[in-house]
């Protein structure tokens, strides 16, 4: 197995590899190391089935359960079929982590590219392990020994815009675990490094902040992050896997390519890491 940076924090292109074939216990090991030092692996011309999608998904640590805001492949559940055509709008034009309102959210995502458009549809990822590293030290003085609030509904907010009557529906009968609060500045469960904590999307406000105090601080937070040189971007391919640590990085689905053209994605989601650890009990970040 070979990689190739992208950029010098994040991202590696992986050759030397057929998840087809070539998938054992020992690859799936190397995959997840490498994926903890990289944070966004991208693996081309990988023509994979539902059930090694399921497979390299679960080389990597416990699967999670389906997303109930998404249809399935038939006969496989836990694999996610996210679809941007007339009928389902492009939904993720903004940054985010997946499920940040989880006391412990997934590990990692496993995305493989079903329907691309010939132009647009680009995945970028932020890695928030050098947005935390590059934080200026005024503002790292103010979050430090802060905490945020994250919630469910505050990420889908969107839905009612789009008259998505069922899934608001799908959405308020879901799980009970739908909000947390985590420390704006965290430890990674496995590599131990500081990553920045908050996204666009689900982090709905500072704790023990008032409102309008809260909000600046997130929006110099989100603002600060989004500075392309924390950034990647993947043009994609048909049969390209790309898996990314959902721990480090918030990503951003570009929308650039609807309404003329549909774009089709399958994902199954890992829940936890095969090295353990619990996102939910890290230790405090180091005072500077």
């Amino acid at each position: 197995m070979q990689l190739t940076p992208i950029t010098t924090t994040i991202g590696s292109e992986v050759s030397g590899v057929d998840l087809c074939a070539d998938l054992t216990a020992t690859l799936g090991e190397q995959i997840h190391d490498a994926l903890v030092e990289r944070a966004v692996l991208v693996f081309r011309d990988q023509p994979i089935d539902p059930q090694t999608h399921l497979d390299l998904a679960a080389a990597l640590g416990e699967v999670g359960a389906t997303h109930p805001l998404y249809p399935s492949v038939t006969g496989f559940p836990q694999v996610n079929i996210i679809p941007n055509d007339a009928a389902h709008p492009p939904e993720s034009e903004v940054w985010h982590s997946d499920l940040s309102c989880k006391a412990n959210p997934p590990f990692a995502a496993v995305l493989r590219a079903e329907l691309i458009p010939p132009v647009g549809g680009d995945t970028l990822w932020v890695d928030m392990r050098a947005a935390c590293t590059a934080l200026p030290d005024e503002l790292r003085a103010q979050v430090v020994d802060r905490r945020a609030f994250h919630s469910l509904a505050h990420g889908f907010r969107f839905l009612e815009g789009y008259g998505h009557t069922d899934r608001q529906r799908s959405l308020s009968t879901t799980s009970d675990d739908t909000t947390a609060e985590h420390p704006v500045i965290v430890r990674h469960p496995v590599s131990g490094r500081e990553v920045l904590y908050v996204n666009e999307s689900f982090t709905e406000r500072m704790v023990g902040m008032g409102d309008a105090a809260g909000a600046a601080v997130l929006e110099r937070l989100f603002a600060f992050a989004r500075h392309p040189r924390f950034q990647m971007r993947l043009r994609w391919r048909r049969n390209t896997v790309v898996i990314w640590d959902n721990w480090a990085t918030q990503h951003f689905a570009s929308g650039d390519h609807y309404p003329m053209y549909d774009r089709e994605m399958q994902r199954v989601t890992v829940a936890s890491s095969r090295r353990g650890g619990l996102f939910s009990n890290q230790p405090a970040p180091e005072r500077r």
